[in-house]
């Protein structure tokens, strides 16, 4: 596989080790006539396929989907740490003195004054201002580092590279050099903390180096789930040591923290409002349609590739879609792909589907609302404006939605 995880052998060994755990417990407990557990109906592994596959149809990456249990993944990232392996996010270095000044000509983000150890997010646009990348640009004493979706990656490398000619700076992207362990939930800090040989924890949007488990380590501040979040980016030779340092970790209250899979990580960010690229956005949108525009554009910066289209639309007018977050009235789930309609009043009174104005691009059951539906939808300008109803369908069900006013559905979000 072009992207697999060096943890696979660990994934099944963790998944092992719970069973047992479980097993033991159930087994000792004083209830005289229950039955013991057996493995039959155990805890099993899943993967998903992330992104395109190969020629043959085959994936190209692999992510957990879950260690069994979804319901105690998702508590771990709201109660305590759980910890995601993330082989679909990769890492570009960019060295040299004129590092950050030849990067500041070419994204939508202004980091040419960027001080080593801080963060900012950025897209890397075509000249006709089409997202080609979704970076988070992070800044080091002696190199730059660009982070983004594995898929992205080649042709960032290969489009950047294209504008380099005499700027004293060189891009390198290796697939196999390193793998990132990602950290998500409220305890998250303190138990890096707590594992760190040296370094310090990084604060909001920074990058901080250290040691773990004996490995050299780079920390990258990344809160996607409403909790803080830490990219762990190590060597792929060191990832099994890291792995199992982290896993280690036991709080001071009992808190335990555990491997979580992509179901339980995508219910978070969706209820915390964070678009994916290639998830929720891709290759075909502009920055005025992904929800993040004020994150990752400056409109106070020199020029870069792409400028004058996203500058025209910024001034002149609106995009032609943008994603929005739904309330959902009812209890189905439409799944991603599902068709969004105008909400129309028919002659008898009746409420009827009016033309097709866009499509869920993530959805998810939300524990922190009662189990209810909720999802991110791309939606054309007109309806997308806060408060438009709008009818989609769910199991062949009518389903009636309110779009919000922004896309995060967390406890106190303006609704």
């Amino acid at each position: 596989m072009q992207h697999d995880s060096p943890l696979r052998n660990r994934h099944q060994a963790w998944l092992n080790a719970e069973t047992d755990r479980i097993e033991a417990q159930v087994n000792s407990a004083d209830r005289p006539g229950a039955a013991t557990a057996d493995r039959q109906g155990g805890l099993a592994l899943e993967y998903l396929p992330y992104g395109p596959g190969d020629e043959s149809g085959a994936p190209t990456c692999e992510i957990v989907s879950s260690f069994g249990t979804v319901e105690s993944e998702y508590a771990s990232i709201r109660r305590g740490v759980g910890l995601l392996d993330a082989p679909h996010r990769t890492i570009i270095e960019l060295r040299g003195s004129e590092r950050l000044s030849f990067l500041d000509s070419m994204i939508t983000q202004a980091v040419g004054t960027l001080a080593p150890g801080s963060v900012r997010r950025s897209f890397w646009l075509d000249r006709k201002g089409r997202i080609v990348s979704d970076l988070v640009v992070a800044n080091l004493e002696d190199r730059c580092l660009l982070e983004l979706d594995v898929h992205a990656a080649a042709r960032t490398l290969e489009t950047l590279d294209n504008y380099l000619f005499a700027e004293d700076a060189t891009l390198e992207w290796s697939p196999d050099a390193t793998a990132q362990l990602r950290l998500h939930g409220s305890a998250a800090l303190a138990a890096l903390s707590a594992v760190l040989d040296s370094g310090d924890t990084p604060g909001t949007d920074a990058i901080t180096e250290g040691q773990l488990a004996g490995c050299p380590v780079t920390l990258l501040r990344c809160d996607e789930t409403g909790e803080p979040g830490v990219a762990v980016i190590v060597s792929r030779a060191d990832a099994e040591a890291v792995w199992d340092a982290l896993l280690a970790w036991t709080g001071t209250s009992g808190t335990r923290l555990r491997p979580i899979g992509w179901s339980a990580f995508n219910t978070a960010r969706i209820e915390a409002g964070v678009p994916l690229f290639n998830v929720d956005f891709g290759s075909d949108a502009i920055p005025q349609e992904t929800g993040v525009l004020e994150d990752r554009v400056s409109f106070n910066k020199g020029c870069y590739l792409g400028q004058e289209i996203v500058a025209r639309i910024h001034s002149l007018g609106n995009p032609k879609q943008r994603l929005v977050a739904l309330d959902l009235k009812t209890e189905g789930l439409p799944v991603a792909g599902s068709q969004i309609f105008t909400r129309v009043e028919t002659q008898d009174g009746s409420i009827g589907f009016g033309p097709q104005v866009g499509w869920v691009t993530s959805s998810t059951l939300s524990p922190m609302l009662g189990a209810r539906p909720i999802a991110l939808a791309m939606i054309r300008f007109e309806p997308s404006q806060p408060d438009t109803q709008v009818l989609l369908t769910a199991e062949g069900e009518p389903l009636d939605a309110t779009v919000r006013g922004q896309l995060s559905f967390l406890p106190g979000a303006e609704s």
